[in-house]
């Protein structure tokens, strides 16, 4: 058997959370590259500045010009370094000294768009355009920045301007694709993906989108094969575990101890260890390594002997696989998916019970969620969008809100409305057990949907217009939980139409258990 590695050093905990793998390519940085070569990234920065006219030796213009390009390259070093305050300080100094420079420009505008100062990236960006159209990167980053401003339209006329004056970078075409990918327009994505890799077959973030794609369409055998890209992934790296064989799905498990190893966040995890009780029933022990967080619900799953927290040493073991790679070496289509998904496979830890004591009258509990972490999107909904909802007569409502959003509720003056739990939610066993003594979740895309939809519990999902692969496209039902119904926003950024269709069909759920009553 093999013996695990021992607890490994912990990194510095970071200011903001890491973003999830499924959105990686489209948030990526972009390294440098001089100013006169192609563009070879999503995003270029320009590495010299041409723009400033020469000058004889001895001319007092000699010396400005001097001073103009420390200024840039002072701002170019803080760039790379990852000060983007400084590097935008820096830039934007230069460029009062001479605004004549498209280089510069075009790096503030980087540099702005990376701080999500998305309109005086725009700017910049277009003043770059206005000094050297002739630039396709700088089109190509211009459609970058209006892409994430949700403006898909005139991002694809920046982004087809790009392809109009240079086709042969790899970046142009797939930055194209990340546009239809994110109108949900997947076909139309693929067929960019497709181009870049026909340029460089081993373009990382290609491969990764268009397995993305793929499961967007319910392609799964495509889209599972083309997830295991996850591992190249610079921001995901699955770390390496040479001390025993990697389980292929082919391998005999009989007699074997299986790992099934942690990685992505607390939703993917959820999800997946629906296959947990599949591995179990051809190995003579399962043990399943994940976040301190989840123990307690993953300790519920059955067929788990074994639950780990990742990060601490690991029992002896036989042969290991990522857990997120259980449907690829398993051959999961959507038939499998269809049967595996049919009951729930969590529950609330033995011992946790949920004390409530809802007002009288109440005949619906319902819990909410309505924000969550800020990458690779903010998929909050204003709890103020919720006002109607709240002052229905018969239901009551708490929050599982654990972060500084539970603050919304005294913000807007709605304690007689809503109950905060937040005092009472630890880890994912105390949500589970609240959740089971819910009629009702209604939540953003973020894992407590998951947690109610693997508990079983009924749950509707508000969802952003620029949907996550595994919601599908034009679906208000899931192939991955029977229970969870979702509500789409129709525009880009905008709730109303989402929270009409939900309120509506609260107030006929409301009804119904009212004359129930």
């Amino acid at each position: 058997m093999a013996k695990a590695a021992t607890t490994r050093k912990k990194r510095p905990a970071k200011k903001a959370s890491k973003p999830s793998a499924d959105n990686m390519a489209a948030k990526q940085d972009d390294p440098v590259i001089p100013a006169k070569d192609a563009p070879k990234k999503a995003e270029d920065v320009a590495t010299s500045d041409q723009s400033m006219p020469s000058v004889k030796n001895g001319d007092a213009a000699v010396q400005r010009r001097q001073v103009i390009s420390d200024l840039f390259q002072r701002g170019l070093a803080a760039h790379q370094a990852g000060q983007i305050d400084d590097a935008i300080r820096l830039y934007s100094t230069a460029l009062r000294q001479n605004p004549n420079q498209p280089d510069v420009w075009n790096n503030l505008g980087v540099a702005l768009r990376r701080s999500k100062k998305f309109e005086a990236a725009l700017i910049a960006y277009r003043r770059a355009a206005d000094l050297r159209p002739g630039n396709a990167g700088l089109w190509s980053n211009m459609g970058n920045c209006l892409r994430e401003m949700m403006r898909f339209d005139e991002a694809l006329v920046a982004h087809k301007k790009a392809l109009e004056l240079d086709d042969t970078v790899k970046s142009h075409t797939f930055n194209t694709g990340l546009v239809y990918r994110d109108m949900n327009r997947f076909e139309e994505a693929l067929d960019y993906f497709e181009r870049a890799l026909a340029i460089d077959p081993d373009y990382v973030d290609a491969n990764w989108d268009k397995s993305l794609a793929h499961l967007a369409l319910g392609n799964y055998a495509e889209g599972w094969a083309g997830y295991e890209t996850r591992r190249k992934l610079a921001d995901n790296p699955i770390r390496p575990l040479e001390t025993a064989p990697e389980w292929d799905g082919k391998a005999d498990l009989r007699g074997k101890r299986i790992l099934l190893r942690a990685e992505q966040g607390f939703g993917d995890m959820i999800q997946f260890a629906r296959f947990v009780p599949l591995v179990a029933q051809k190995a003579a022990h399962v043990i399943l390594e994940c976040r301190k967080e989840l123990i307690p619900i993953m300790k519920t799953v059955s067929g788990v002997g074994t639950v780990v927290e990742k990060g601490r040493a690991l029992p002896e073991f036989d042969v290991h696989v990522p857990l997120l790679s259980l449907p690829h070496v398993m051959g999961i289509g959507s038939k499998e998916l269809q049967k595996i998904s049919t009951d729930s496979y969590i529950s609330a830890p033995q011992g946790k019970r949920a004390r409530l004591a809802p007002p009288p009258g109440t005949v619906l509990k319902v819990g909410l969620i309505w924000a969550g972490k800020l990458n690779p999107r903010d998929r909050s909904c204003p709890l103020e969008t919720m006002l109607p909802i709240l002052s229905a007569k018969g239901a009551a409502f708490y929050s599982f809100q654990i972060d500084d959003r539970r603050a919304d509720i005294d913000k807007l003056g709605l304690h007689a409305f809503v109950t905060d739990l937040g005092d009472h939610i630890h880890d994912f066993g105390d949500s589970a057990a609240l959740m089971q003594a819910m009629d009702l979740v209604i939540t953003i895309d973020s894992s407590p949907a998951h947690l109610a939809g693997a508990l079983g519990v009924p749950v509707w999902m508000l969802q952003l217009y620029t949907t996550d692969w595994r919601w599908m496209v034009h679906r208000a039902d899931s192939p991955w939980y029977p229970t969870l119904r979702i509500y789409r926003q129709d525009k880009p950024g905008d709730w109303s139409s989402a929270i009409q269709k939900l309120g509506s069909d609260f107030s006929t759920l409301l009804q119904a258990r009212m004359n129930a009553q």
